[in-house]
């Protein structure tokens, strides 16, 4: 009998699991361990395609930092960036569409130990609420509406991750900018392109939605000069590698490091995939639906997925819950279809996974909640994966990061 240790939210728990029903536990492969102080040093004194940050001279400073949807250790981060830029600083959060950050988020994930020092003049981007700058438009239609406090800076410097994305490719780089400061509207054009086949989990090339992305940055940085520091983090939000200077540049310097660690690649497709949405990637339903995207090619038709993830927040924004609740695939794929709302493309995703496979979810969320999407409800993941053997039986596969991972299928020997 095998023990795998996963977590739950934060807390460590384990499956046992019959060594004959064990296909493998793939995770990002293990990073090399680093001085993260070092590193982001090193990052900074040698910026791509960009002058240095100290010999940027701007008297206006406006820092971009992820919310608490993200590992990102900003606080690490703006230890080595705060020396180094000059002018009066402030903060801002790329919430995108997110809700607005919890002062226990601002004290303990995003701002740290600069709490006292920074929360005056630390602020978040609301999609619906704040000043728009209008940009026009993309090549595709997305109206390109931008916070206006990132106008009123002489430098934009942006705090980032780079993670692997279910629809955008990868996180990190352009991202916080676009959808981080967009307004509403933006980011619901642009996400719209999250229902073409072309944008997908670790794909840039040829992905619309990410070239959009890219066309709005590059209308905001011929306004304004941005520089970015991005790191790339295990699951555990430990950093590894980081790459500063030109946005796009020092995005595409890191990607292919972040790739080659965090594929995982199956021999052939498992019956179970127990999708692991480990610490804040499980803060609720919305997010933690990116575990599902890694879990879907690699799981067999018929199979069963198990979402573990404890969605402390409850659902989420609802707009991608309220379409799927109460409603058959079929009606679902034909309102994503014919009247599109932010938050659909998850829907219609959800709606495919559930046309090949079962799944099953463990978390604190009510029952209800959960069945009235399709889910079948878990309270204990033991007890789900012994119902899921006893059901399908065959291979199981387990993905203790399945938020961060690109899924791969090799060829059975």
């Amino acid at each position: 009998m095998g023990r795998v240790r996963v977590l739950y939210g934060h807390r460590p728990i384990h499956l046992e699991i019959p060594d004959e029903s064990l296909m493998g536990v793939y995770g990002i492969r293990d990073p090399p361990r680093v001085d993260m102080d070092r590193m982001l040093e090193e990052a900074l004194d040698s910026p791509v395609n960009s002058d240095r940050l100290e010999e940027i001279e701007a008297s206006n400073v406006l820092i971009v930092v992820n919310d608490s949807a993200r590992l990102t250790p900003t606080p690490r981060m703006l230890d080595h960036v705060l020396p180094r830029v000059k002018g009066d600083v402030r903060i801002i959060v790329a919430t995108g569409t997110h809700r607005p950050p919890t002062e226990g988020e601002y004290r303990e994930l995003i701002l740290g130990h600069h709490y006292g020092r920074l929360r005056e003049v630390t602020t978040y981007h609301d999609s619906k609420g704040s000043d728009f700058i209008d940009l026009g438009k993309t090549a595709r239609g997305t109206p390109i509406l931008i916070n206006s406090e990132v106008f009123r800076s002489d430098l934009v410097v942006t705090l980032g991750s780079v993670e692997p994305h279910y629809f955008a490719g990868y996180t990190g780089g352009r991202k916080s900018i676009a959808p981080g400061l967009c307004a509403y509207e933006c980011v619901e054009a642009n996400h719209r392109m999250a229902l073409l086949p072309d944008a997908a989990l670790g794909r840039l090339r040829g992905n619309p939605l990410h070239e959009d992305l890219e066309e709005i940055v590059e209308r905001v940085a011929g306004r304004v000069r941005i520089f970015a520091l991005n790191v790339a983090i295990t699951g555990e939000g430990r950093a590894w590698a980081a790459r500063s200077g030109d946005i796009f540049e020092s995005f595409y310097s890191l990607v292919g490091e972040v790739e080659d660690r965090y594929s995982v690649e199956l021999p052939e497709k498992a019956d179970i995939v127990v999708a692991v949405a480990p610490r804040e990637m499980g803060i609720d339903l919305y997010q933690s639906h990116k575990a599902l995207e890694a879990a879907k090619p690699l799981v067999r038709e018929g199979g069963v997925v198990i979402l573990v993830a404890p969605c402390w927040d409850g659902i989420g924004p609802r707009n991608f819950y309220d379409l799927l609740a109460g409603r058959s695939r079929e009606e679902v794929k034909d309102l994503v279809r014919r009247n599109y709302r932010l938050g659909y493309h998850k829907s219609a995703k959800i709606v495919e996974l559930l046309e090949k496979a079962e799944v099953y979810a463990v978390t604190n969320l009510d029952p209800e909640v959960l069945e009235r999407i399709g889910f079948r409800p878990f309270s204990d993941p033991q007890e789900a994966l012994d119902e899921a053997l006893a059901r399908v039986g065959g291979k199981v596969a387990v993905l203790p990061e399945a938020s961060l991972v690109v899924p791969r299928l090799g060829t059975k020997r």
